[in-house]
């Protein structure tokens, strides 16, 4: 990988560590200021467009999850030029919700741009895949 490649995964490692150890603030700071932003999380409802938005679904859920851990990476595809950047992965993910245990796949893409010489994110998606063969998804 290049510098600005493995500078851009060193960021969205920076965001997964701060996920899970319930670090809002550790998150918040690789998120870009400098322009607008649009995140979409795993629920419904979660279309971020602001840094107060992402911080109040952040926190919730850091109120809603607990032990969240991710394992390695499955697949990684990261790609940069000196002033923007992708990430693409698919990381499992173990976590403790409503007193049950559960684990998932997530599959994130973020783009990122270059703030203060730092990468940040800018916009992005999470999503929890379906079972293979599944082809009819109900809408909520």
């Amino acid at each position: 990988m290049t510098t600005e490649e493995l500078g851009a995964l060193d960021t969205v490692k920076q965001y997964l560590s701060g996920y899970s150890n319930g670090n809002v603030e550790e998150c918040m700071s690789v998120i870009a200021t400098a322009k607008p932003i649009l995140l979409f999380g795993t629920n419904v409802d979660e279309v971020l467009k602001s840094a107060d938005e992402v911080r109040a679904t952040l926190q919730r859920d850091k109120e809603s999850m607990a032990n969240i851990n991710f394992g390695d990476f499955r697949s990684l595809h990261v790609d940069a030029s000196p002033t923007l950047a992708v990430a693409v992965l698919e990381i499992p993910i173990s976590y403790e919700a409503d007193g049950l245990k559960n684990n998932t796949l997530m599959r994130i893409a973020f783009s990122l741009i270059k703030e203060d010489d730092r990468w940040k994110i800018s916009s992005g998606m999470v999503s929890v895949p379906f079972d293979a063969g599944t082809y009819s998804f109900s809408e909520s």
